[in-house]
């Protein structure tokens, strides 16, 4: 295990924002993983997971103690016909290949989704009409309030839309399982190709955490909502709102954290004010935010109550 401290995070995200580090670890095998966690828990000191960087704003005034990358457990062992095991840290579009040249099945959905395994587990990443609990079949994870390793089945979590019962703050993914089915090599690699095909077509090019907020139940996607409400194209500093895809904020040309934090809060609070919807961020946080930029995670209607007591609500990477 390697680590760099004082390490700039941002080019470990796909938004590329983010400030320092305090000590930044490359974990490659589970027992370096537990023994990691062991160690910091026993020190007291504060530590965040850092996936595939999707999905993830960082902040650009750093992040205090420890960040642990899952970047270099990225195992993939066929266990039989028709199952494997994947490390964590497995980037979901390069598995997605590795399996197609295997001739398995069911992975194809992941080809455009530049996450890891990790995050794709806690957050039941999905896309075309595909999810990852519909292939989960075993997850081991290490629950750090009881300094225990687990193994548990698919059928002990309870999975949604972009959404588990995982607490990345708790829950440590070390690998998952996966059941897949037989196919020829030609045709999941064409099957790909159409996905890839139509998110160049459907969603920006740049930098970007992907979707910044989950699509509202019984109201139309996100993306629709913001066009509709005239903030496609906006701009603040390095951030722009897509003109391709309103449910996109790019990092255009040195965006910062809080101006990224700005464009969500306006989008929120005018979907809140005119439409009475509230638009939940699919992103996730990490770093040292303030109370005020914090909000944005909080529910308009437990924002005033809860401002005052903040420091429950601990921001996490593990989700990327």
């Amino acid at each position: 295990m390697h680590i760099i401290e004082q390490a700039s995070i941002k080019d470990l995200t796909t938004l590329r924002i983010g400030g320092r580090a305090d000590k930044l670890f490359f974990p490659s095998t589970p027992e370096e993983l537990i023994s990691l966690l062991v160690e910091l828990q026993d020190r007291g000191i504060k530590w965040s997971m850092l996936g595939g960087g999707s999905n993830l704003l960082v902040s650009s005034q750093g992040v205090g103690g420890a960040v642990i990358s899952t970047s270099e457990m990225d195992w993939v062992n066929r266990v039989s016909p028709d199952a494997v095991v994947v490390g964590a840290g497995a980037r979901l579009p390069k598995l997605a290949g590795q399996l197609a040249h295997m001739g398995l099945s069911g992975c194809e959905f992941m080809e455009g989704i530049p996450g890891s395994i990790g995050g794709a587990v806690v957050m039941n990443a999905g896309a075309h009409g595909h999810w990852t609990s519909n292939i989960l079949e075993k997850v081991t994870l290490i629950d750090t309030h009881k300094g225990q390793v687990l193994s548990l089945t698919a059928s002990q979590f309870d999975f949604g839309y972009r959404s588990s019962n995982i607490d990345p703050n708790r829950h440590v993914i070390v690998e998952a399982k996966f059941r897949l089915s037989d196919g020829m090599p030609d045709q999941i690699m064409d099957k790909m190709k159409q996905y890839r095909r139509q998110r160049t077509v459907s969603q920006p090019k740049g930098f970007s955490s992907g979707c910044i907020f989950r699509n509202p139940s019984m109201a139309s996607p996100a993306g629709r909502l913001i066009d509709e409400m005239g903030f496609k194209g906006d701009k603040l500093g390095g951030a722009e709102i897509s003109n391709i895809h309103a449910n996109f904020i790019l990092n255009s040309q040195g965006a910062t954290s809080d101006q990224i934090i700005h464009l969500i809060s306006r989008i929120q609070l005018k979907a809140w004010n005119t439409k009475n919807i509230w638009l939940q961020p699919e992103v996730y946080g990490m770093g040292n935010f303030t109370d005020e930029e914090k909000v944005i995670w909080l529910h308009p209607g437990i924002r005033d109550k809860e401002l005052v007591n903040m420091s429950k609500y601990q921001l996490f990477g593990q989700v990327s």
